[in-house]
């Protein structure tokens, strides 16, 4: 049964993005074409650095899913988490798995299974749409968590730095509406638009005025952060299609030096 699992079902690595591929390092020798990993975590970018370090071969690779987790969870202690509010988690398959999407992938399982969960609240979408939730959810991860880490600061700090609010969110508008895996999608300026990132930032402030995001514990403590797969994100799309992102490239190397300090 454990074999089963391990090779039909999925890998889920309980770890944040940085650790990512040291965690499947550990598991690689049992991973297959016929396993499905399902990447969970904040920021985007960790299947290109698991492809390149453990899985260069694209016939030898699982397959994978994407998710965003929206439920509220607080690490109290070492294997001490708390559900702190109910919300919804939404999955896709990345496309390009090494197997025919046949009602045998494992993968497609998942997404059949997955969703029969009452408490994940699990919602199968496109990779296209998957994509758009995780780009929506990595904006706002890209103001919060440099910005309040870098000044030590619960979520409320941030109504007080609305021009680098702005200007944040316009460098990330400007690269997700010139995305070419995106291009045919034709809500896609208005769902990414400036105003209306903002008021989505602006109402998840209000909401968590006196909460403390991650990056904050992670710099407080001395560990690595996750602003690689979330600033540094964006500043890789950008160089891809040539849009600048000064701003994201000033964060990433403004945590990555304190982060070097302490």
């Amino acid at each position: 049964m454990e074999d089963m699992i391990w090779k039909r079902f999925a890998t889920e690595a309980a770890v944040k993005a940085a650790q990512t591929t040291s965690a499947l390092q550990q598991l690689k020798h049992r991973l297959t074409p016929q396993s499905t990993i399902l990447f969970l975590q904040n920021g985007c970018g960790m299947i290109d650095e698991v492809n390149e370090r453990l899985f260069p071969h694209p016939t030898e690779r699982p397959n994978y899913m994407v998710g965003v987790i929206s439920h509220g969870v607080t690490l109290r202690k070492s294997f001490d988490i708390k559900h702190t509010g109910f919300a919804a988690t939404s999955l896709g398959l990345v496309p390009g798995s090494t197997q025919e999407t046949t009602d045998t992938n494992p993968s497609n399982y998942l997404l059949d299974q997955l969703p029969l969960s009452p408490c994940l609240n699990a919602t199968a979408y496109t990779y296209t749409e998957v994509l758009q939730i995780q780009l929506e959810k990595l904006a706002v991860n890209a103001f919060f968590n440099p910005l309040c880490a870098l000044n030590d600061a619960e979520n409320g700090f941030l109504f007080t730095i609305p021009e680098t609010r702005r200007a944040i969110l316009t460098e990330i508008s400007n690269v997700v509406c010139a995305l070419p895996e995106l291009q045919h999608v034709s809500s896609l300026s208005e769902r990414f638009a400036v105003d209306k990132l903002e008021a989505t930032v602006n109402a998840i402030i209000e909401k968590t005025f006196h909460a403390t995001c991650s990056m904050v514990w992670d710099l407080r403590a001395g560990r690595e952060t996750e602003v690689r797969f979330i600033n540094g994100y964006w500043v890789k799309r950008g160089k891809e299609i040539g849009i600048a992102t000064p701003i994201n490239e000033e964060l990433v190397e403004r945590v990555e030096m304190r982060l070097s300090r302490n």
